[in-house]
């Protein structure tokens, strides 16, 4: 495995998404459950598309801080799919509700799975951290970009192989989508 993620900057303007929204203790798994259900009983296709979750007022919406290992407490949280270009005409695919996915400037990286807790068990939330961290240093020596981080909300791309549609578990990857702007 790579120990640095690799950094592009992504433009978003006209994709249209299926989403799944719950408010609920543990929610990522919930909405990606809801997420996974949804597409095996609709879609061939479904390990080709990209996949991002959001927890649109935060994973501590009371502002208290994050702690790695910590129970996940009830929030809300969203679990998106991109369509392809026919599939996102209308305002229901399949029985899912379309809207127009996130638009603007990212900063995406991939968040290398390399970081273990103190059992020795892969961390996932201190891999992504770790991945923060690292584009936050990729944006200071970019002069031309800044973080939206209070404007936008961030989104984590979730990569799932074919053995995750079939039984659940970790995805297969991860990404990280900072919102950013380009300066003038």
């Amino acid at each position: 495995m790579s120990t640095k993620p690799l950094v592009k900057i992504e433009e978003h303007g006209h994709e249209r998404i299926v989403q799944f929204f719950v408010n609920c203790q543990a929610p990522e798994e919930v909405a990606w459950t809801q997420m996974r259900n949804w597409c095996v009983k609709n879609l061939s296709d479904f390990t080709a598309r990209r996949y991002i979750g959001c927890a649109p007022k935060g994973h501590h919406p009371d502002g208290e801080e994050h702690h790695t290992g910590e129970e996940e407490g009830k929030h809300e949280y969203l679990s998106c799919m991109f369509l392809l270009e026919e599939e996102g005409g209308h305002k229901k695919f399949k029985g899912a509700d379309v809207c127009d996915a996130p638009k603007g400037l990212f900063l995406v990286g991939d968040v290398a799975l390399n970081e273990f807790d103190e059992k020795g068990l892969l961390d996932i939330g201190a891999s992504m951290m770790k991945a923060y961290e690292i584009m936050m240093e990729f944006i200071k020596d970019t002069p031309e970009y800044e973080f939206e981080l209070q404007v936008r909300p961030y989104y984590e791309e979730h990569v799932f192989s074919k053995e995750w549609f079939q039984s659940g578990g970790e995805p297969s990857g991860f990404k990280l989508w900072l919102p950013i702007k380009k300066l003038k």
